[in-house]
């Protein structure tokens, strides 16, 4: 299956196409060679390394290997004093975060991707979270009355995942990453099966991050993405 990403085609413009995992690759590739200026996205787990072969000799090209961690709810710590659900006066705020604080992500490191798309799309997935478009709840970390970070929640089945999470760099440095984390464990721990969250195994940092709090290893894939 080959669906256009709607979303995606309207915040970066250009025609988005989502690739999954059942497509065989020479039809991805047929049907990017027949539509020129559009992009593509597929993920493949990193032990299929025959699907990836194939995507790559279609046009792909992996521009992200994906790590997935989780972790069940156990003991949970309280939630952190500087953490609070988002308000409407936040909305602003997160989405300039958010446009602002990514440099990881596989928009990020594709060098393909058009100049300023990638921070577009971070601003506006992280405005529609703190709207209450996308997800089921986004937390702040509220310092000297202001956001200064965000983490955003999706449910999947009983389980709940980080969507998105990100902290002003000018607040850096002041745990607020993880009191945002740690307001996830305390705030969606209770109701969830598992808890779990994506990132890129090239941001050590918040691997790290995510293991201090129990979170762990469970897998990894390929972002691949085709331009024409």
């Amino acid at each position: 299956m080959i669906a256009e990403d709607a979303w995606l085609t309207r915040v970066v413009g250009r025609p988005f196409f989502r690739v999954d995992g059942a497509t065989p690759a020479h039809e991805a590739g047929a049907h990017g060679d027949a539509r020129p200026g559009a992009s593509y996205y597929a993920r493949v787990p990193t032990a299929d390394t025959a699907r990836a072969a194939a995507l790559a000799d279609a046009g792909f090209r992996v521009v992200d290997c994906g790590v997935t961690l989780e972790r069940t709810p156990g003991t949970r710590p309280g939630m952190p004093a500087c953490v609070v659900r988002a308000r409407p006066d936040h909305v602003e705020a997160v989405a300039r975060i958010g446009g602002e604080a990514f440099g990881m992500s596989r928009f990020h490191l594709d060098p393909g991707m058009p100049a300023g798309a990638a921070d577009r799309i971070k601003a506006e997935w992280a405005r529609n979270c703190a709207t209450g478009a996308r997800g089921v709840g986004t937390l702040v970390a509220v310092h000297d009355g202001a956001p200064a970070g965000f983490l955003s929640v999706v449910a999947d089945g009983d389980d709940y995942v980080i969507d998105l999470v990100a902290v002003d760099a000018r607040h850096r440095g002041r745990g607020l990453g993880r009191a945002l984390v740690s307001g996830f464990v305390a705030g969606f721990g209770p109701a969830a099966r598992m808890l779990r969250v994506g990132t890129q195994a090239a941001n050590i940092a918040s691997v790290r991050l995510y293991e201090s709090l129990g979170f762990r290893l469970a897998s990894t894939s390929y972002a691949m993405h085709r331009h024409t």
